[in-house]
């Protein structure tokens, strides 16, 4: 096991890690695919983290999750799984589904500061 710092930077470089990548296949006209590896790379190494995270929290594995916690794999499994569909299909505003999809970066790490409902 890690200590909780340790999860923490996997969990924020990841994140960083993700939101570059998707940066980087909204904007840019070649489709690399060591874009959508890295992308899919840090996708997983963020939930690592965020579970390590939890356990370091002491979030127990047989009650169900705080809204906080639930709320967050929502907005990860929405970014993961419609941001690299956005990037690919959207020819006309991809800035603005970039924007939305930093907004809800921001949210997810509001709930992960104030923890509400915890």
């Amino acid at each position: 096991m890690f200590s909780y710092q340790v999860y923490k930077l996997i969990h924020l470089a990841s994140v960083f890690m993700f939101l570059s990548t998707m940066g980087a296949s909204f904007f840019l006209n070649e489709k690399a695919k060591l874009i959508k590896v890295l992308a899919g790379i840090s996708s997983f190494l963020i939930l690592v983290g965020g579970m390590g995270l939890l356990a370091r929290l002491g979030v127990s594995h047989g009650e169900p999750f705080p809204f906080w916690v639930a709320s967050k794999i929502g907005i990860w499994l929405g970014l993961a799984i419609l941001a690299p569909v956005l990037a690919k299909r959207l020819k006309t505003m991809r800035h603005l589904a970039f924007v939305g999809l930093w907004f809800l970066a921001a949210v997810a790490a509001y709930f992960a500061i104030y923890k509400p409902g915890f």
